[in-house]
């Protein structure tokens, strides 16, 4: 059955109303990995003009017929990278959708995010779905807000940081209060800032970056200005903050399920997060270089972790929502399992995963390892390409390894790179050397 492919990644839902110029680069990026979604026969409903030399190599790498895809751009892609409820429902769009589907007689949709605004195009297009109810009444933005998550974990028993919901400065002040004694550490995350570029981390100890957020500072508990953080962090359309006591981290992995129409719970994947020291020393932030699937949990941590995010997989399923949900975690340095949030949408390991099975078949993960490396330096796509090739890196399918350049950011002159091994150290080591490459 062909598909409706909507890249709507960074809409207000998802990260809020307020991107900054870094979100909106990530929600191109996004539409360009996630073109790898593609199956034969798919439209493809984007914000932003996905390259032909792009478009053909996932053809040729999966294979399939690329010239059997519809690329759907509203205004060209010139407007704004990101698709959202408006541009989604325009007329324009709405009879081009029409127009194209009328050629077969059956479409399912398969979007980034379940906003609203993709329910009702389900109902104009006439392909309704399970689930569409929910996403009318804004059910999906319950699983992409900070605060909402707590809410909803506290009552399936998830085990979470100690922590609060802030809604002005005056209870921030008493948050960070009560919270910092525990770790000597916070962490005050926007309620609606995806990808931890809304997180900053407090501690009163000499430190450096810390992970899940965009700056780690030190300060004086004593000279902590509630007013002028609320100020810096809070948006207009966001006035919630919430607070938690930070734990360091042994282990920083996300587990990814998928909510099927009939109810069923499928579990799809799990990887490792990964970070980097910058190499600037004035910077804040930890660098995410990519994930590596699958997660390098012992038994007992996995079957532990898998049997507490299922009760809130099942909790998103009772209320309405259908599709995909992905939760991020830690296993502390003290041993500890704890939750941090959870996006009912496509994750950052959804697209690799994909991938996979596609390439290796459902059961890779038992003898394949695959990793994302990010920040790869070269012009563009086909010059990566034309260079793996040269090195003998691009993926084989007759020996299940090598590279697959995923999508490039021209303007940083970098692409981002799938590789496939058998085990870590052979993926580890690939990585290694691409990023020491000199295009």
């Amino acid at each position: 059955m062909p598909r409706i492919l909507i890249l709507n990644a960074g809409t207000a839902q998802m990260s809020g109303a307020d991107l900054t110029p870094a979100q909106l680069s990530l929600a191109a990026d996004s539409a360009y990995r996630s073109a790898w979604f593609a199956q034969e026969g798919d439209l493809i409903v984007s914000p932003v003009v996905i390259p032909a030399d792009l478009l053909s190599f996932i053809g040729a790498t999966l294979d399939f017929d690329v010239s059997s895809l519809c690329l759907l751009v509203p205004e060209g892609g010139r407007q704004s990278p990101v698709l959202d409820d408006c541009t989604l429902l325009s007329k324009t769009v709405v009879e081009r959708i029409n127009r194209h589907i009328r050629q077969k007689s059956t479409w399912r949709l398969y979007p980034c995010y379940s906003t609203e605004g993709v329910a009702r195009l389900a109902a104009m297009l006439g392909i309704p779905q399970t689930g569409d109810d929910f996403a009318l009444q804004r059910g999906p933005d319950l699983l992409n807000r900070k605060s909402h998550f707590r809410q909803l974990a506290t009552s399936v028993e998830l085990p979470l940081p100690n922590g609060s919901v802030t809604t002005d400065s005056n209870e921030l002040f008493r948050a960070v209060a009560s919270l910092r004694s525990e770790t000597g550490s916070v962490i005050v995350k926007l309620d609606n800032g995806a990808g931890g570029v809304g997180n900053v981390i407090l501690t009163g100890n000499e430190s450096d970056p810390l992970p899940g957020a965009r700056d780690t500072r030190q300060i004086s508990w004593s000279s902590f200005d509630p007013d002028a953080l609320w100020s810096e962090m809070t948006t207009e359309s966001c006035k919630t903050l919430v607070v938690e006591s930070y734990h360091l981290a042994g282990s920083l992995f996300y587990l990814e399920y998928e909510i099927e129409d009939d109810g069923s719970i499928v579990f799809m994947n799990s990887g490792n997060i990964r970070l980097r020291k910058s190499t600037d020393r004035s910077e804040r932030a930890l660098i995410w270089t990519g994930l590596e699937l699958p997660s390098d949990l012992g038994n007992e941590q996995w079957l532990t972790a898998q049997a507490h995010a299922y009760r809130f997989v099942a909790l998103a399923r009772d209320l309405g929502y259908r599709g995909m949900i992905n939760i991020d975690a830690i296993f502390a340095d003290d041993g500890r399992l704890l939750f941090n949030e959870a996006n009912g949408r496509w994750g950052g390991g959804s697209v690799l995963h994909s991938i996979a099975v596609r390439l290796l078949g459902f059961d890779y993960s038992g003898c394949n390892v695959i990793l994302s490396a990010r920040n790869v330096r070269s012009r563009s796509l086909q010059t990566a390409h034309d260079r793996f090739v040269k090195e003998g890196f691009l993926f084989d399918r007759t020996r299940k390894e090598g590279v697959i350049p995923l999508a490039a950011d021209e303007e940083a002159g970098t692409v981002e790179c799938l590789v496939i091994a058998r085990d870590r150290p052979a993926a580890r080591d690939l990585q290694h050397r691409l990023l020491r490459m000199v295009f």
